[in-house]
Order: structure tokens, then C-alpha cells, then sequence
């Protein structure tokens, strides 16, 4: 079945805003070396820094996207973009590190928020066949907007100094604003819920405009949209779906954002030049976006459980031999690709099996609360960092050490068995 224009609107509107997520919440990654020096920040405070905006995606994921199934999608994006490309702008103007945490927690609140509305929008805007690639090209956005980021750090940051990274991303993400207010619709699912007979009208409009019906109503035993952990108190298979999605997002994150926040440091300070640190941070995200859609594409026919636990393994073998290589940028940047494509894969692949296991009436809520679970991961992973950063390790032992709750995260996998995830779901 073809895309229609309206398909194909909300996929590339929801790229675009997932591609500025990426560029806003990397910049600090891709200028911390420059922040370091220049207000001469110990290795525990950087990584408070760090986790700032992670504190912040996960109270957004837990609050705005329970939200999202409250005052609908369209307006909690509209809310969120506002949020986080105001905070990022104010970033570049930040005098000192009370107000560069509070800054990056706000740009984080908006991130996170946004992100489980654009993975319900597009889910519910893809035909059933296309979906898992669909949300995986989105989430391709991600990768896109943070390796934009290294490469205009890279030369902004030598010329002009870090605060202008955050000043680009900021007004970048403000002056796509008013082309989503102006294009991007509601969710058909969110108005066939409500109770006016107009919300209703539209949303069989627009499901009549991309060839789908009207879902048939929540799982049966439903009385409406779960709220928060509402959702574990469903009986049987939904309580031990969701205890395991939450953990392999929570061990996902743990270790993804332990290597995306600290890479470019680890690797300045074992004596890397600072714009080949930065290339690999580069290639890190490159990797993840092949990852993304190789997965969304091989789900189709070999289903996502399999893939994801498989896709798990490897990143846990390549992070683990790329702290063991010498530090060749020629030997460095390949592993670093093959370590983002099936570590960020993975990932990724988790938000299409949230997508698909929770009704319509609680898909935001349900996508929002195991984001949250993975932000807390994220949280801990570069706080843990700086912790051992200080330690002064070699540094082939930081790249072990965050291979095992990628391990970990393949027995969370396993334990989710659901029809919806089968080949050709």
C-alpha cells in the first residue's frame, strides 16, 4: 500500500522534530570538552551536567506523555518543541553551572515529552505492514540531528566558542515551530476516543484520508486510558510485558548514554585530538541510524524479538572490543559504526514494540511511562561515568563495564512474549 500525502507528512514533520532532539541533547556532549576548560569543572560535576537533561527527559516522558493522551498529540508537540527550543537558545547564554543544569533539565522536560506523541503519531499514521520501519525512519532523525551537531561542533566550536552550538539548535528548533502548528494533524486514534461527536467525525476523516478503520476498542477488560502504573495492573501477560520493557529501556539507556555523553571526553583524555573525538561520537550515531532502519526492515519478515535480543548481544561484543583498540581514528571509527548500528537498533526497536503492545487509549501513557524507565538508565549511566572518570581507569575497562547491561538487556527481551511482535505483525 502506497503512503498518502498526509502519511507522509507526519513521518517527515516528526523526523524533523526528532532530528532537532537529537542536535539539542548531544550539543553537550559534543562541547563538554570546551565547558570543562573553560569554568574548569570536575569530572563529577560535568556528569551532573550531563544527567541534567536526562532528569529532565524522564520526568517529560512520564508527565507529558501521559498528556498526550489527555489533550492529544499535536498539542503536546506543539508544547514540547516550544519548551525545549527556548531552553536550548537560553543554554548559550548561561553564566554559570546552577544555571546551565536548570537550562539543560528544561531543554530535557521538552524532549522527553515530545518523544512518546512522536512515536504514537507515526505508529498510528502507518499502515500495519510498514510500521516498525516507519517508527524506525522517525527515530532515524535522532542520530541524523546529533551527528549534524558534531560536525558543526566541530567547526563552530574553534572558531566562535561552544555557546553558539546551543544558539544554532535553539533557533533551528523555534523556526520549525510555526510549519507544525501550520501541518502537522491530530491523532485519528486520540479523536475517535473522545466523547463530542465533531472529535469523533474528524477522526474517521482522517483515517478515511489514509485508508484505515477505526480500531475496534480498547483490550477487553478496559474501561479507558491507564494512567501511569495503571498499566501493571493488568493481569497475567501485560504486568510481565511491561516489568521487562521497562528493564531492557532502563539497561539500554544505562549503557547508550554512558557512551554517547562520555565518549568524546574518554577519548580527549586517553590524548585523542578534541575534532577526532568528536568525529567519533559522529560515527557512533551514524551506526545507529543504519541500525534503525536495517532493523525496522528485517522485522518485517523476521520479527522483532529475535532481532532485538540478537542486536543486543553484538553491541555488548563491539563495545567490548572497542575499548580494547589503540587509539587509530582509522581503527576506531568503523567499530564505533558497527557498535552504534546494533547498540541504537536495538534501542530504537524497543519503542516499536511499545507501540504495539498497549491499546489505543493508553499508547502514549504506556510508551511515555517505559521511556521514563529508560531515561532513569540514561540518568545514572553519565553520573556513574564521572564517578569513574575520576578513577582514572584504563580506558578499555569503561567500554567492558558498559557491555554488560547491554547483556542484561537481552534476558529483559526475552521475557516479552507477544503475538504483536511476530513476523509480519
Amino acid at each position: 500500500m502506497r503512503l498518502t500525502a498526509l502519511q507522509w507528512a507526519v513521518v517527515v514533520l516528526c523526523f524533523a522534530v526528532n532530528a532537532l532532539d537529537g542536535f539539542d541533547i548531544q550539543a553537550i556532549a559534543f562541547t563538554a570538552p570546551s565547558i570543562r576548560d573553560a569554568w574548569t569543572l570536575s569530572g563529577r560535576t560535568l556528569g551532573v551536567v550531563f544527567s541534567a537533561g536526562l532528569v529532565g527527559m524522564a520526568v517529560g516522558s512520564i508527565l507529558l506523555g501521559a498528556l498526550s493522551d489527555r489533550i492529544g498529540r499535536r498539542r503536546t508537540i506543539l508544547l514540547c518543541v516550544a519548551l525545549f527550543g527556548t531552553a536550548t537558545l537560553l543554554t548559550g547564554a548561561a553564566r554559570n553551572v546552577p544555571e546551565l543544569i536548570a537550562l539543560r533539565f528544561l531543554t530535557g522536560l521538552g524532549i522527553g515529552g515530545v518523544l512518546p506523541s512522536l512515536n504514537t503519531l507515526v505508529a498510528e499514521y502507518s499502515p500495519e505492514r510498514r510500521r516498525n520501519l516507519l517508527v524506525a525512519v522517525m527515530h532515524l532523525g535522532y542520530p541524523i540531528g546529533a551527528m549534524t551537531g558534531g560536525l558543526i561542533a566541530a567547526q563552530i566550536i574553534p572558531e566562535h566558542g561552544w555557546r553558539w552550538v546551543f544558539y544554532g539548535g535553539g533557533l533551528a528548533t523555534l523556526a520549525l515551530w510555526p510549519l507544525l502548528a501550520a501541518a502537522l494533524p491530530e491523532s485519528p486514534q486520540y479523536l475517535l476516543g473522545r466523547s463530542d461527536a465533531r472529535s469523533r467525525e474528524r477522526g474517521l476523516t482522517l483515517l478515511a484520508r489514509i485508508g484505515q478503520r477505526a480500531d475496534t476498542g480498547p483490550e477487553p477488560g478496559a474501561s479507558g486510558p491507564d494512567r501511569g502504573p495503571g498499566i501493571l495492573a493488568r493481569a497475567g501477560g501485560m504486568r510481565t510485558r511491561t516489568l521487562a520493557l521497562w528493564s531492557g529501556f532502563f539497561l539500554g539507556y544505562l549503557a547508550l548514554y554512558f557512551l554517547m555523553s562520555w565518549i568524546p571526553t574518554l577519548l580527549v583524555d586517553a590524548g585523542l585530538a578534541l575534532d577526532r573525538s568528536i568525529y567519533a561520537g559522529i560515527a557512533l550515531n551514524v551506526g545507529g541510524g543504519i541500525g534503525m532502519l536495517a532493523l525496522g526492515h528485517w522485522s518485517a519478515t523476521r520479527g522483532l524479538r529475535p532481532l532485538i535480543m540478537g542486536f543486543f548481544i553484538a553491541a555488548a561484543l563491539s563495545m567490548a572490543v572497542l575499548g580494547q583498540l589503540p587509539l587509530e581514528i582509522a581503527l576506531l571509527l568503523p567499530v564505533t559504526v558497527v557498535c552504534g548500528f546494533f547498540a541504537l537498533g536495538a534501542l530504537i526497536g524497543l519503542y516499536s514494540v511499545a507501540a504495539r503492545i498497549y491499546p489505543a487509549a493508553a499508547r502514549a501513557s504506556g510508551v511515555g511511562w517505559a521511556i521514563g524507565a529508560g531515561r532513569v538508565g540514561g540518568i545514572l549511566g553519565p553520573v556513574i561515568g564521572g564517578v569513574l572518570v575520576e578513577l582514572q581507569w584504563p580506558t578499555g575497562w569503561y567500554f567492558t563495564l558498559a557491555a554488560v547491561p547491554l547483556l542484561l538487556a537481552t534476558g529483559a527481551m526475552a521475557a516479552i512474549r507477544a503475538r504483536e511482535l511476530a513476523p509480519g505483525a
